[in-house]
């Protein structure tokens, strides 16, 4: 029988200087409609079965089947908006997974030592020169390569030892030397001993030292940015 666990990583933050105002709400919307369609794709084919316990197993990433990537929302003077997507799949990245009872549930999946890092000097967008401006002036990805989502640890209670779930954990964002304290909601399957994960979050580039890129008023990325995450880990 198929056992499926599978994350899919939703961080969900935005400043509320960025609600406030109507430019940010379209671009969450466009943001949101972009990745939606990837997500309903995924869900409908799971198939929630019952696992096994099993203890502290440990994850490794496997960066051959995984891709992390940003969609910048650019703003033209004309006020055409465009998406621009920038993914790298050298990806890093371990955890360590328990399956088993718990007082707070007849079962509770945990999940410790979470560690993913993304090297942002391999992001590639299709565009030579934006790519080396977004990792020379605005990323300084010489300086600072790596991406790095952290979580010590999560519990989730998990009824029946069903095979999917549905949570909101938190855990911590670094760019450029920059921790940023980060909730996310997750779903969780698991498929021949394999995990997956995916998902999206929106954030915003002051939040990390440095403003969205821009050039002589004829376009600018606008904040938020979003960042989505496919990952793969097995044994």
């Amino acid at each position: 029988m198929k056992k499926i666990i599978i994350f899919t990583l939703l961080f969900t933050f935005c400043s509320s200087e960025n609600a406030e105002t109507v430019e940010d709400t379209s671009v969450e919307i466009t943001i949101a409609e972009t990745i939606e369609p990837d997500n309903t794709s995924t869900t409908t084919s799971i198939e929630v079965t019952q696992l096994e316990s099993f203890e502290e197993a440990l994850y490794l990433v496997n960066k051959d089947l995984s891709s992390v990537s940003y969609l910048a929302p650019k703003q033209f003077l004309n006020s055409n908006l465009e998406i621009v997507e920038g993914i790298t799949n050298e990806i890093t990245g371990e955890f360590q997974l328990t399956l088993d009872e718990c007082d707070a549930a007849d079962s509770c999946l945990q999940v410790r030592n979470l560690s993913i890092s993304a090297d942002l000097s391999t992001l590639k967008s299709g565009s030579r020169t934006r790519d080396g401006a977004i990792q020379n002036k605005w990323l300084e990805s010489k300086i600072f390569p790596n991406a790095v989502y952290t979580v010590d640890e999560i519990i989730f209670p998990n009824n029946n030892f069903d095979s999917k779930i549905d949570e909101t954990v938190v855990g911590v964002l670094t760019i450029r030397n920059i921790e940023i304290s980060v909730p996310f909601s997750i779903t969780a399957y698991m498929e021949d001993d394999k995990v997956y994960v995916s998902g999206i979050t929106e954030i915003d580039t002051t939040w990390f030292g440095f403003d969205a890129p821009t050039k002589f008023n004829a376009w600018e990325v606008l904040n938020p940015i979003g960042i989505k995450v496919s990952i793969v880990a097995e044994k």
